[in-house]
């Protein structure tokens, strides 16, 4: 009797687990707006991505996980593999040259070039919409410009989760077609994701109560708009007093950030 894929995939998150269970899961992460972005070193990486440091960018939310490898010096000729890390069976993208900016870096990539601002190169076009849903992923490809004074720009990709998979959509709407998973990838997406996930551990929470009110501030006598239900999961943004900011992601896709009781969510 063949295995069921829910098991097959929860044997292969452990066995990445183990193997780096003994140091602490991405103690450099940095996350905001959903979205997390952490380097790993090359001691933890694997083939396609051997002796290679790499940058892992991640949603909390959902399942859109890219990995960044760091082969040579030649940026065009970095891999990068985007797939949903809920289920490593869908498809996937293979990309070259890109990499993974925060959420919050978008507003910068809209600048003027000698506005004071070039630590980073502009949007090739400007970004539409301007700020990034919650848990989109930032990716950018640097290519040439037909700007005679500054010759490169970066082309702005988006990563969304759905229910059915991930997306991704260019702002000059060229965007790369998903492909079939890749083998090659196989072992070293279950490595990181495990690694992201018991990264992610702590600040993840279940709901307890039967119907948990959600309020639009830290304050219990606030008006509820909406609830969760016992068994939802959440990840827990920060807390304030009785009360904890949590992101929730809907079976659609949809992204809720509200307020919940601290006792009515696992600790």
């Amino acid at each position: 009797m063949p295995t069921p894929p829910r098991l097959v995939a929860l044997a292969f998150l452990l066995a990445g687990t183990c193997a780096i269970a003994a140091a602490e899961a991405l103690p450099n992460r940095q996350c905001g707006g959903g979205v997390c972005l952490a380097t790993v070193d090359a001691s933890l990486a694997a083939p396609p991505c051997r002796h290679a440091d790499l940058v892992l960018a991640w949603a909390q939310g959902g399942g859109a996980m890219a990995i960044e490898c760091g082969l040579g010096d030649a940026t065009s000729a970095q891999p990068t593999y985007v797939f949903d890390r809920r289920d490593p069976s869908r498809p996937a993208y293979e990309l070259a040259g890109v990499r993974a900016l925060a959420p919050e870096a978008l507003p910068q990539l809209a600048h003027v070039p000698g506005e004071g601002n070039d630590a980073l190169l502009p949007a090739c076009r400007k970004p539409a919409p301007a700020l990034m849903a919650p848990g989109e992923l930032l990716l950018t490809e640097k290519v040439a410009s037909d700007n005679e004074r500054h010759p490169y720009c970066y082309r702005v990709l988006r990563v969304a989760t759905s229910a059915s998979g991930i997306a991704l959509r260019a702002d000059d709407g060229k965007a790369p077609k998903a492909g079939p998973p890749n083998a090659d990838w196989h072992d070293l997406a279950a490595r990181m994701t495990a690694l992201v996930a018991q990264a992610d551990a702590p600040v993840l929470a279940r709901v307890t109560r039967a119907r948990a009110p959600l309020r639009d501030r830290a304050d219990p006598k606030a008006a509820a708009h909406g609830f969760l239900i016992a068994g939802d999961v959440v990840t827990v943004l920060e807390r304030a007093g009785a009360m904890a900011k949590v992101r929730y992601v809907t079976a659609k896709g949809v992204v809720i950030e509200r307020w919940i009781g601290n006792g009515d969510i696992t600790p």
